[in-house]
């Protein structure tokens, strides 16, 4: 299981403190004025294998701030915290449901997780034209608005802040992965192939014809909506294409591709 302590490590930008809080001022707030909220402090504790409880607390403050305080027993950080607004601490609990499903259900990685929702598995290339149309159609865009830019990816993203995660999951899972790979598709100037050169079974990826590159625009959907940020597919897909950028330059100066 993925620890929330990591998450909320990674993600200090949305404390309302500037400093993460030490455990002397940690027990001050909560002296003066914290109170215990016994729901969410249960819903954080973690078992492990070897026995251990890692119990992370959360107590309610005064004008809808929540104090999140870091196990007691833990290594670096313990007894240290931070404050976070209601709303974070709900998106968290969303969040940390959604990962402990994915491993319990063993979807714990982007390409199990789209093929247990995806519609056409092994033949989704052979819908991604039929996939980008109906997503035209749930926007209720006009298609040339759908111009496989990066722009175009904040229109798709806004359009998805509108639903839960699950929903989109659910019913437009495969739209969103055939858009975002038409996108980096003409940015690459790739072409959709299936994979057989590396583990994880069947699944589409934007080839540029190199049996050591694939852009995933899978892991780009997996990273936007899987997190616990706002969907941003333009920055996501953007970092596909970066990670993969010195690769692709070396095989293209070199003729790697098919070596």
């Amino acid at each position: 299981m993925l620890s929330s302590t990591v998450t909320i490590l990674q993600l200090m930008k949305d404390r309302i403190n500037d400093k993460r809080l030490t455990k002397k001022q940690v027990l001050e707030i909560i002296k003066t004025e914290g109170r215990l909220h016994e729901e969410y402090t249960n819903f954080f504790e973690e078992r492990y294998a070897s026995g251990y409880i890692k119990q992370d607390k959360v107590y309610e403050l005064p004008f809808g701030r929540y104090l999140y305080v870091f196990d007691e027993k833990g290594m670096s950080i313990r007894g240290k915290g931070d404050i976070f607004t209601k709303e974070y601490i709900i998106k968290l609990i969303k969040w940390t449901k959604r990962v402990r499903d994915n491993y319990a259900n063993k979807r714990g990685n982007s390409v199990d997780h789209w093929r247990f929702y995806s519609k056409y598995r092994n033949d989704f290339t052979d819908h991604v034209q039929q996939l980008v149309l109906e997503l035209a159609e749930r926007l209720k865009a006009d298609p040339t608005t759908l111009d496989y830019s990066y722009e175009s990816l904040d229109l798709l993203s806004n359009w998805c802040q509108q639903y839960e995660v699950e929903q989109l999951f659910d019913e437009t899972y495969d739209n969103i992965v055939a858009y975002v790979g038409e996108v980096i598709k003409k940015r690459v100037n790739g072409f959709w192939a299936i994979n057989n050169a590396f583990s994880g079974g069947n699944y589409p990826y934007i080839s540029i014809n190199s049996k050591r590159i694939q852009y995933m625009p899978i892991n780009v959907v997996w990273g936007a909506l899987g997190g616990i940020e706002d969907i941003d597919l333009r920055a996501e897909s953007a970092n596909e294409v970066r990670r993969n950028a010195l690769s692709a330059k070396f095989e293209r100066d070199f003729g790697g591709g098919n070596k």
